[in-house]
C-alpha cells in the first residue's frame, strides 16, 4: 500500500509498505481524508519541538487527523463495525497504569500518539489499524471533511469545558485558525458573548462568515474585560495578551501550543488577579459532544478547509505543505485525499477546491 513518509526536513516521499493486520480488539480502516496541521508542518520543515526534544525522529509516517471506513476486523471485534465510517483519537496507552485504570488515559506515562509521539506510524497511509475503543462512528449528517476535523477541534471543546464557559460570560478567543474558530463556535453555542481576535484579515473574514464578531487586536477597553479567554494560536504575543485581557477572578484556557518558551509572560499578574489557568491537551472524551454540536449546526467545520490535495505524487504533497505554510491561505485547514469519498456522508463542501 502507499504511505506518506517524511525522511528528513523538507523531504517527503510516497513509499510502498506492507499493509497492517488488525490485532485483537482492532479494526482495519481504509483512510479517506487526512488533515495537515501546524504539528505536521513542523515535522515537514524540521522545526518541531518533538524532533528537537527527541520525541520523534525521521523517517516516519505522519498524520493524526483522519476519517476512513472500516474494511476489516481483528479477533474479538463485532462484525457490525465493517463498512462504518469512523475517525478516532490517536492515543495508544498501556491500559495498566493507575491513570489508565482510572480512565484518565491522556496521563498514561507510556502514552504514544500515532504520527506524533513515539514510534507508531501515522494515518498518512491507505490502510490503518486502530483499536475500536479509540473510534467514533461518523453519522450520515457529517461530511468526510467535517469528520477529518474532529480530532483537532475536539480539543477546543475540552478547553471550553475546562474553563466552564457559560451563557453569562464574555469570552475572547485569541486566534482565528482551526482551533480558535471551533472554540468560538462552541462558546457561542453555550450562549456566551464571544469575540475572535486575530491580526490576519482572512481569519477575521472567515470568522465573520461563521457569524462571529472579530477584531484585529484588543483595544484599551478590552483589558481585564473578559470572564474567559481561550488562547488558540500558540503565538507568544497572544499568550502574553491573554493575561491582560482576562478579568480578575477569570479563567484562561491555553489551547495553542507555543513551540518555544514565551518571554515576558506575566505570571505575577495571574496571581494578583486571582486567575485560573488551564492547559488543554487533546480532545479525548469530548468527541461525542462535538459530533452533537456539528450535527445540530451549532458548529460548522466544513468552511475551515482551504484546499484538498490528492495523494498522487511527491509534488502534490510538497504543494500541500507549501500551501499550509503560505500566508496567502484564506482558510486554516489543508487536507489530503487518500481514498475515495465514502458513501453515507453529505456532499463534501470542499470538493470544488480539490486540485
Amino acid at each position: 500500500m502507499k504511505a506518506i513518509l517524511l525522511t528528513a526536513p523538507r523531504t517527503v516521499t510516497i513509499a510502498e509498505v506492507d499493509p497492517p493486520v488488525p490485532g485483537p480488539g482492532e479494526v482495519l480502516v481504509r483512510v479517506g481524508l487526512l488533515g495537515f496541521c501546524g504539528t505536521d508542518l513542523g515535522f515537514f520543515d524540521g522545526t518541531s519541538n518533538y524532533l528537537r526534544d527527541g520525541l520523534k525522529s525521521y523517517p516516519f509516517v505522519p498524520g493524526h487527523e483522519w476519517v476512513g471506513t472500516v474494511c476489516g476486523t481483528g479477533p474479538g471485534v463485532d462484525a457490525d463495525w465493517a463498512g462504518r465510517r469512523v475517525s478516532g483519537h490517536n492515543f495508544r496507552v498501556c491500559g495498566r497504569c493507575p491513570a489508565c485504570r482510572a480512565g484518565r488515559i491522556r496521563y498514561c506515562p507510556d502514552r504514544s500518539e500515532i504520527g506524533v509521539l513515539g514510534p507508531r506510524p501515522g494515518a498518512g497511509t491507505e490502510l490503518l489499524t486502530a483499536p475500536v475503543d479509540t473510534l467514533t462512528r461518523i453519522p450520515d449528517a457529517l461530511s468526510d471533511t467535517a469528520a477529518a476535523l474532529l480530532e483537532p477541534t475536539a480539543a477546543a471543546v475540552h478547553a471550553v469545558d475546562r474553563i466552564a464557559v457559560g451563557r453569562h460570560d464574555r469570552v475572547a478567543v485569541l486566534g482565528g485558525g482551526t482551533l480558535g474558530l471551533a472554540a468560538a463556535q462552541v462558546t457561542r453555542a453555550l450562549g456566551a458573548d464571544t469575540v475572535v481576535l486575530d491580526p490576519h484579515p482572512a481569519a477575521r473574514e472567515l470568522a465573520a462568515a461563521l457569524g462571529l464578531p472579530a477584531l484585529a487586536a484588543p483595544g484599551e477597553r478590552d483589558q481585564g474585560a473578559y470572564d474567559a479567554v481561550v488562547e488558540a494560536s500558540g503565538s507568544g504575543a497572544a499568550v502574553r495578551a491573554a493575561v491582560g485581557l482576562v478579568a480578575p477572578g477569570g479563567r484562561i484556557a491555553q489551547l495553542g501550543t507555543p513551540h518555544h518558551p514565551v518571554d515576558g509572560f506575566d505570571a505575577a499578574a495571574l496571581v494578583i488577579k486571582d486567575v485560573t489557568l488551564h492547559a488543554a491537551l487533546s480532545g479525548v472524551g469530548y468527541w461525542d459532544r462535538l459530533v452533537e454540536l456539528v450535527e445540530s449546526g451549532a458548529v460548522d467545520l466544513d468552511p475551515l478547509v482551504d484546499r484538498v490535495f490528492p495523494l498522487e505524487s511527491v509534488e502534490s504533497l510538497d504543494a500541500a505543505f507549501a500551501h499550509l505554510a503560505s500566508p496567502d491561505r484564506r482558510r486554516p485547514k489543508v487536507l489530503v485525499r487518500i481514498g475515495a469519498e465514502q458513501p453515507g456522508g453529505v456532499a463534501e463542501t470542499a470538493a470544488a477546491l480539490v486540485s
